[in-house]
């Protein structure tokens, strides 16, 4: 169609198990959209993508949304937390997608993952009243909370300040 516009074509990339993969390019090339793409999260015209030797691009949104919370952390631009909800709620949600009941595991995984990104201290209060900073890591938490094999990342420390940068990298 004329009012379309095809950002990823021809493209083919194989990631490895483990490892660091960095997408660089101007505002507005395409990256967040391979991103989702790679995550699920957008529908593809053609081609195929993998997680985990499972094939995303033909399943339905339900299986593809089952396939990403088993096997994928997501960290977006612009952070996607539940504002009226404390820190520790946003990740336990995010947990109790996943299957994770227990509360004491619950709640070892969510201590270690506010530890990691430096929020424990802030673990009761309620998302709206962080600054965008903390809220990224609060973003950055609900990824690793989920102990997944891949994490997506949308410019995880753009709104972070470069010491946190460091930690969080």
């Amino acid at each position: 169609k004329s009012n379309e516009i095809h950002v990823i074509n021809n493209t083919s990339l194989e990631l490895g198990d483990k490892g660091l993969v960095t997408f660089l390019g101007n505002s507005g090339c395409g990256k967040t959209t391979l991103l989702n793409a790679i995550g699920g999260l957008d529908n593809v015209n053609s081609g195929e993508i993998y997680i985990d030797n499972e094939k995303i691009t033909t399943r339905r949104s339900g299986k593809r949304d089952n396939i990403r919370n088993a096997y994928v952390g997501y960290i977006f631009q612009n952070y996607l937390l539940l504002e009226n909800y404390s820190v520790y709620n946003n990740l336990r949600i995010q947990l109790e997608v996943i299957g994770v009941l227990d509360i004491k595991e619950q709640r070892k995984r969510i201590e270690y993952a506010l530890r990691c990104v430096g929020l424990f201290k802030f673990k009761n209060k309620k998302v709206r009243n962080l600054s965008g900073g903390q809220m990224q890591r609060v973003s950055i938490a609900r990824a690793l909370v989920k102990n997944c094999d891949i994490i997506i990342a949308d410019e995880p420390t753009g709104n972070v300040d470069s010491e946190n940068t460091i930690q969080i990298m």
